[in-house]
């Protein structure tokens, strides 16, 4: 959901509200390599299981130490607004991945519904490092993957309200920062 937030920060931000992209690069975040590290963890943990099978025998401790390092550039960023909400959503899902052994649990009533069912049996086999099927013993089903968009929307998925928070703030962080970019006084 970050790529369809910051898609639709732009949309608002710079074709709607005639903001300037150059209000991204005043976007102030400290520390950027620990939300950089975070996230090309996260990257190699879904791209690289397959060529190295032991990725999922360590998923969670992976998992865990790509969420210290989101945690970590949030505390360096802690007086950002909107990275307070997108700190609130990383936490929600925080939450709901370690009450559950380390993965995110989906639903796939959710999955059926968003029209990509395609992926269950993958999730049913249980060999995706980041995501599992949801199931009866699923603790804090209220916090999974439960919410849906499914076509039209270009790109149909499943999310936690944990992702809508996160792409609330970036969608609040990016649009702000241009519309901010075009209201300041040249001289």
């Amino acid at each position: 959901m970050i790529f369809d937030s910051l898609g639709a920060s732009f949309i608002y931000g710079f074709l709607i509200r005639r903001g300037k992209l150059s209000g991204i690069a005043d976007i102030d975040i400290k520390k950027p390599i620990f939300f950089i590290l975070g996230f090309g963890l996260e990257f190699g943990v879904l791209n690289l299981t397959d060529k190295y099978p032991i990725i999922m025998t360590y998923r969670a401790y992976i998992h865990f130490l790509d969420y210290l390092m989101l945690f970590i550039g949030l505390w360096y960023n802690r007086h950002n607004k909107y990275m307070n909400v997108i700190a609130i959503g990383i936490i929600l899902n925080f939450i709901v991945i370690f009450v559950n052994g380390g993965r995110m649990p989906v639903s796939i009533n959710a999955l059926n519904a968003a029209g990509i069912s395609y992926l269950v049996p993958e999730l049913q086999k249980n060999v995706i490092p980041t995501h599992q099927a949801m199931t009866a013993a699923t603790k804090l089903k209220f916090l999974c993957d439960i919410l849906y968009l499914p076509k039209p929307y270009p790109l149909p998925k499943t999310f936690s309200i944990g992702d809508l928070f996160i792409a609330t703030g970036i969608f609040l962080m990016v649009s702000n920062a241009m519309i901010k970019a075009s209201k300041k006084v040249k001289i």
